[in-house]
């Protein structure tokens, strides 16, 4: 006779099953809001770069490709990008522009998997998702059509079946085919990027060392701290063994990020030591683009709220933990709990190293914008553990009214940093259909030319994508200078130039060459018998 699931219990399965597909369907959504706010026609640098390198890895079916780009830190995004071409029949640029963001979902499982570790409960899990799913710098890399979607899930991965080996010790057949998984990740992850493997794997050896450092302390003598730091030195050391095995034998071209650590070691000691080095003079501010990259400082800080409320948050937790331990010798609940403590100190001082390093000018790109990302998934699970075990008896139910709602408006503005809304940022990553046409009418009539584009990198970045590399050598640039003499105005541009009040570099004079009713091309008359 078949029983009959009761009322209750058919009530907290369907609950639990919208626990996990609620952060899908918000991802979801995104990515659909992502494709359709610009109808698709969107590119931006990160993503244009592996359009770039995925094109010669195809065509000569090569890891490293003999004819064309290689990027350096890893393949296995070009690999994925690959089979889902042969899988699907798909253009590149269709793929890159309408299915990765899509694709943007992979990292919820993961990342549902761990916080289900960590808390302990279904509901806990979808906390951390959303959580982590509302932070706009970690929705903005996994959007974009990089290694960063994959990148992160395998990091969520590793995180996973590095704390559920802790609870595995009394069975052995699990617990080895949990260490099997960790190390198939790990490979995954230290193929994928090797300078975000290298910063994961130091996160596990600065947990290590800083609990060696407590282990005598009476206040973390749980039965599992011995096992917890044998699973940290043999995961540690492996992943080291796989990452170098894949640089110098595997992927030989990831061999050059020992260069960058040597540049970032190199300017480090020439910031605190006065010690002289060469390559900084070309270096950048990281955090100008803080100041002119949306309409207004509150803009930004508003765009960015889930930012500092998850720091100040998990900030304030982590230290509160420390002091309950270090001052009033009181035990951590569990050893999940210490271990989310060591791995979050360690991200956090991977963090403020960061910030040092982009101060002294030792990448030209912001790396503690780049290890935010990951320095968030701890923080978040941090913060989703306290949230698990709050259970406030006064004002329940308002107050998860008030928090779900102020969820709902962070998740939005969270959005709209993530797609760069054009309402709000002054760095658009959109273009017109008329604007490609000129730049393939440009292409085809001209050769070796400067070609005025926009106020930075919008159209040539929107060209790469979409036609590759210039045929007959045009450039497109994003600045003025008087050896430019063709230059692409579109309505856009007269946006654009209007919001950053800058002027359009066309003279009265010039010479109205192409127009395709939204779109013109203009050359500069000749103002020497050797200019044409």
């Amino acid at each position: 006779m078949r029983h009959k699931s009761s009322p209750a219990a058919m009530s907290r399965h369907e609950r639990g099953i919208w626990l996990v597909l609620g952060p899908l369907l918000f991802m979801l959504v995104v990515g659909l809001y992502f494709i359709a706010r610009y109808g698709g026609n969107w590119a931006e640098a990160d993503s244009t770069t592996f359009t770039y390198v995925i094109r010669p890895f195809v065509a000569e079916g090569r890891i490293i490709p003999e004819n064309g780009p290689v990027y350096p830190n890893g393949y296995t995004f070009q690999s994925i990008s690959a089979f889902i071409l042969a899988f699907t029949g798909l253009d590149l640029v269709a793929l890159q522009q309408w299915i990765y963001p899509l694709l943007s979902v992979v990292v919820v499982i993961p990342a549902w998997l761990f916080y289900r570790e960590v808390t302990g409960s279904a509901r806990g899990a979808a906390l951390g998702a959303v959580l982590l799913l509302v932070q706009p710098e970690f929705l903005f890399v996994v959007l974009r059509s990089s290694h960063e979607k994959f990148t992160r899930a395998f990091m969520l991965l590793c995180l996973f079946f590095l704390f559920r080996s802790l609870r595995l010790d009394n069975q052995p057949r699990l617990l080895a085919v949990n260490i099997s998984l960790f190390y198939l990740v790990a490979f995954a992850l230290s193929a994928s990027n090797n300078l975000l493997a290298h910063s994961f794997i130091f996160a596990m050896i600065i947990a290590l060392v800083l609990g060696l450092v407590l282990r005598h302390h009476a206040f973390i003598a749980f039965p599992q701290r011995t096992a917890a730091l044998q699973r940290l030195f043999y995961a540690s050391l492996i992943s080291l063994i796989i990452i170098y095995v894949i640089m110098f034998y595997a992927y030989p071209p990831a061999a050059q990020s020992l260069k960058i650590m040597k540049s970032v070691v190199d300017q480090l000691s020439a910031l605190f030591l006065d010690v002289q080095t060469t390559g900084g003079e070309n270096t950048t501010n990281a955090y100008a683009y803080t100041a002119t990259g949306w309409i207004s400082w509150p803009t930004y800080f508003l765009v960015s709220i889930a930012n500092w409320v998850i720091l100040g948050i998990s900030v304030t937790i982590w230290a509160v933990q420390g002091m309950r331990w270090f001052w009033f010798g009181r035990q951590p609940s569990s050893h999940t709990v210490w271990l989310v403590w060591l791995f979050y100190t360690a991200f956090a001082a991977q963090g403020i190293l960061s910030v040092v390093s982009d101060a002294s000018g030792a990448l030209s790109s912001n790396l503690q914008h780049r290890l935010f990302s990951s320095f968030v998934l701890i923080a978040v699970a941090l913060v989703a553990l306290t949230l698990h075990d709050w259970r406030p008896r006064r004002f329940n139910l308002p107050l998860r009214v008030i928090l779900a709602s102020a969820v709902a408006c962070v998740a939005i503005l969270s959005t709209f940093k993530a797609t760069n809304e054009p309402l709000l940022s002054n760095k658009w990553t959109f273009y017109r259909p008329s604007e490609l046409a000129a730049l393939d009418w440009s292409d085809a009539y001209l050769r070796n030319e400067l070609i005025w584009t926009a106020y930075d990198e919008r159209l040539a970045v929107a060209y790469l994508n979409a036609r590759g590399v210039s045929p007959n050598k045009n450039e497109f640039v994003g600045y003025a200078s008087g050896s430019i003499r063709n230059l692409l105005i579109s309505p856009v541009t007269r946006l654009r130039g209007a919001r950053l009040r800058q002027p359009l570099p066309v003279p009265a004079d010039a010479l109205r060459v192409y127009d395709n009713g939204e779109t013109e091309m203009y050359h500069l008359r000749p103002e020497t018998p050797y200019q044409r």
